[in-house]
């Protein structure tokens, strides 16, 4: 880490540790100890804290790998209703209560106690953030005692929208002072990501201000949000299955591999491959995460061939590789009580076959043409397998394995997928070109 990160680091810190004094300072001066504040008050404080620790702590997932954070409908709600002082107050104490469990041990343990520079960091981030958004409020109206519906809608999408920009522009800046983007490209390709919770959040963040609103509305608000907690953690138990699924094919694929020693890794690869080409394609996530799983399983018809054709070091006689052009149909049998997708069934049956609708198993069931998926994986199969050492010969070079997939479009290959796979692999090669120049300029 660079001087230039650690001062800006110290800065934000410094900053984050500034706003929540004053705001602190600015709720103490407006108490009037002569008639202090309701219990009734101090009781919709204490939901609204706990409102903040649920949002925090548990994201909603949306897939295996995507959430949408939701902490920041809260801060909408409080802000519209309690105030920009005491939101920021509300979200500071929220730090000291936010838990998260270890993935290896089960046991949960604090997040300050983790990372604790970097948890301040993110937490001073968001806090700059708040306060800047809140100005706006003032100038707006809407909130607080003013708040009416519909119009503080107004108001809170601005606050909303101000709040996440100036969280986004806070953490570029921070990845751009690291060296690792210019600040308009990295901007410009992360600005999407708060779109979501724009979305989503401020118009949940409307909402639970309607609740708060009314008349005992923080019960409203509590008595809402645990039912869709308790969906969140439905749907998460299902993702979770999902993922135990995917890591169980892992596992059988590295058994498979297990037998053919010269192979080891391929399937792995192949599904790396095969899932970034399916993106390439804009397919649907069903679908990548499908043509994934395939790739894992494309080679489980091996475990019907002998291992001394498996692991023979030289050249297949006619008859060997004969039984090798078993596998497919070997695997299709294997997986065929599974129940999974077509789209899965059909890759590892016809993994093998040619865009002309040549190649093996022979006696598949006819195909009037080659399947969108089995396209995909016979092109990350044959360009692995081509860019592979083997016993009896060495590797190619990327470039080769490309020229020959482009020689061959039309025929064995769909031109379409090879045309968009090797717009992939000098995307590729081009990003990791520019990652080494970097890291030399650095070392240099």
């Amino acid at each position: 880490m660079n001087n230039r990160t650690n001062s800006y680091m110290f800065l934000l810190l410094l900053t984050g540790a500034v706003v929540t004094i004053y705001c602190t300072a600015q709720i103490w001066n407006a108490v009037d100890f002569t008639n202090p504040p309701s219990i009734q008050r101090m009781i919709d404080m204490a939901i609204m804290l706990v409102l903040f620790v649920l949002c925090r702590a548990l994201p909603i997932s949306i897939a295996e790998d995507k959430f949408i954070d939701v902490s920041f409908a809260p801060v909408v709600a409080s802000a519209m209703i309690f105030g920009l002082n005491p939101t920021i107050l509300l979200f500071f104490l929220s730090e000291f209560f936010l838990f998260a469990q270890d993935q290896v041990s089960g046991r949960y343990y604090s997040v300050l106690s983790k990372s604790p520079k970097n948890e301040l960091f993110n937490l001073a981030n968001i806090l700059i953030s708040i306060f800047i958004g809140g100005q706006f409020l003032p100038l707006i109206g809407g909130w607080g005692p003013d708040f009416t519906f519909p119009y503080s809608m107004l108001p809170a999408v601005v606050f909303g929208t101000v709040t996440l920009a100036s969280n986004l522009i806070l953490f570029v800046l921070y990845f751009v002072l690291k060296g690792e983007e210019n600040f308009l490209k990295m901007f410009s390709q992360t600005v999407l990501g708060i779109l979501p919770n724009i979305f989503s959040t401020i118009p949940f963040g409307i909402f639970i201000a309607l609740l708060l609103h009314q008349e005992n509305g923080s019960y409203y608000a509590l008595l809402f949000i645990l039912p869709l907690l308790l969906a969140r953690y439905s749907f998460k138990l299902y993702l979770e299955s999902r993922s135990v699924h995917l890591r169980t094919i892992e596992a059988l694929s590295k058994a498979i591999e297990a037998k053919d020693r010269y192979t080891r890794g391929h399937s792995q690869r192949v599904a790396q491959l095969s899932e970034q080409l399916a993106q390439a394609l804009h397919l649907t996530g069903r679908e990548v995460s499908d043509i994934k799983v395939a790739a894992l399983l494309h080679d489980i018809g091996k475990i019907g061939i002998e291992d001394s054709i498996l692991n023979k070091p030289g050249s297949l006689t006619h008859n060997e590789f004969e039984e090798i052009k078993k596998h497919p149909a070997i695997g299709m049998d294997i997986i065929k009580d599974i129940r999974l997708s077509k789209t899965v069934n059909d890759a590892v049956l016809y993994h093998h076959y040619c865009f002309d609708l040549t190649g093996y198993p022979n006696d598949a069931v006819p195909i009037l043409e080659l399947p969108l998926a089995a396209a995909i994986l016979g092109i990350a199969d044959a360009f692995d397998a081509m860019t592979t050492d083997r016993p009896y010969r060495s590797g190619m070079t990327e470039d080769t394995a490309l020229q020959i997939l482009q020689a061959n479009a039309g025929s064995q290959f769909d031109p379409r997928v090879v045309e968009t796979f090797c717009k992939m692999i000098e995307k590729e090669k081009e990003r990791q070109h520019s990652r080494e120049r970097r890291h030399s300029k650095e070392f240099h």
